[in-house]
């Protein structure tokens, strides 16, 4: 264990710090966040090691304090009055209405489940009712590595990775595996006979549509729309948080590939749904240009992007219980980052733009209980009536 100062950090940069702490080091057990340093649990003999990985993420950020950019808020909705501020998450857990299987990891029930399947049914009809020529599609957790690589995103979330996985193909493989009795004392020797992985567990809901439309051409003014489905999975170490942050969750998202114009339309009208649960439920929520931490050669340009180009935008949802505001919808205008490596083009020949709208659906619903509480006799009236012609609570 030993402490490690930042104070010669930007605020901006130590938000950047803190957050990958826990990507440098598989042997960090645990952190404490201060004011101008943190308290980094490990056994002693990986002090040395650890604190070499802490400078060279420093120096890493540093390397990009020049962008001098800053996160603006685009829309501004932290004024509206919610009816709780209490942690609702120990009650979920004490009556069994989320489930922790195992860690960032939960089931649904009661409340929380109703509330999920409202979300689910009404982004279904708003696409439905919405986009022309819709497209749906409901995706598996696994996604090949070789298209994760095509698509570079090994590139800019190196550390949000999961990957499947089994055991070698071998009939003494096998039999040392299930003559095995205790697992902390031999998985190690089991891991050596795991194959090296095919598949990743996929990060985001949209990885699938652009092998789909390989090679395409769009006919004249046509637009490709999408509503998609999915598990996903990311690997959130030591951030995972009440369900905050999840290593498995549900997402939901519109996809549109097309010309600029029409895309940013189409983006548009995706938000006005937000806007619409922010207005009948009155959330206490903001919407903010987004500067997701990168790990990668490029992480400035992309950086640079989203703050200036707006290539990411979030609706943040307060939790009121520890004055956060969490990340529940994000549009991510993807320009031509998917149709140059997978060649989709429009009816003249240059490459199309490709944008999504993400919904977090766990998320969603944990904000919304956290700012509305367990007890729905004093919910608001029309926070009741929308989501009753969805589910009965």
């Amino acid at each position: 264990m030993f402490k490690f100062d930042f104070k010669g950090l930007s605020e901006e940069n130590v938000n950047v710090f803190l957050d990958m702490i826990p990507y440098v080091s598989p042997k960090i057990i645990g952190i404490t966040k201060n004011e101008h340093d943190v308290i980094v649990n490990c056994e002693e003999q990986y002090n040395e090691n650890i604190l070499g990985e802490l400078i060279r993420l420093i120096d890493l950020i540093k390397t990009m304090k020049d962008s001098n950019l800053e996160v603006i808020t685009l829309e501004d909705f932290t004024k509206n009055s919610i009816l709780n501020t209490k942690n609702v998450f120990p009650e979920l857990v004490k009556n069994n209405i989320v489930r922790e299987l195992t860690s960032g990891v939960f089931s649904y029930s009661g409340i929380f489940l109703r509330l999920y399947e409202y979300f689910d049914r009404k982004i279904n009809e708003y696409a439905h009712e919405n986009f022309d020529n819709l497209i749906e599609e409901v995706y598996p957790v696994l996604f090949p590595i070789d298209e994760y690589i095509k698509g570079r995103y090994f590139e800019n979330f190196p550390h949000y990775m999961m990957f499947q996985t089994k055991l070698n193909n071998d009939i003494d493989t096998y039999k040392k595996f299930i003559s095995n009795k205790s697992t902390c004392t031999c998985m190690n020797e089991i891991l050596d006979d795991i194959s090296l992985p095919k598949n990743v567990l996929r990060h985001a809901t949209c990885a699938p549509v652009y092998p789909y439309l390989e090679n395409y051409v769009l006919k004249e003014d046509e637009v490709k729309s999408f509503l998609v489905s999915g598990r996903c999975f990311r690997n959130e170490e030591l951030n995972i948080k009440e369900m905050s942050r999840l290593n498995e969750f549900n997402m939901k998202e519109f996809v549109f590939v097309g010309g600029e114009d029409e895309l940013n339309a189409l983006i548009d009208k995706s938000k006005n749904l937000v806007r619409f649960w922010i207005d009948t439920f009155s959330l206490n929520s903001k919407c903010e240009t987004a500067n997701d931490s990168f790990f990668a050669s490029n992480y400035k340009k992309l950086r640079y992007f989203q703050l200036i180009g707006n290539s990411k935008l979030e609706y943040k949802v307060l939790i009121p219980s520890n004055k956060e505001y969490i990340s529940c919808c994000s549009a991510n205008y993807h320009r031509t980052h998917f149709s140059k490596p997978y060649n989709i083009r429009t009816y003249s020949g240059e490459y199309c733009y490709t944008a999504c709208f993400a919904f977090g659906i766990e998320r969603l619903v944990y904000a919304l209980l956290s700012q509305k509480g367990l007890d729905i006799t004093k919910w608001d009236d029309d926070t009741i009536y929308e989501i009753d012609k969805y589910v009965k609570l």
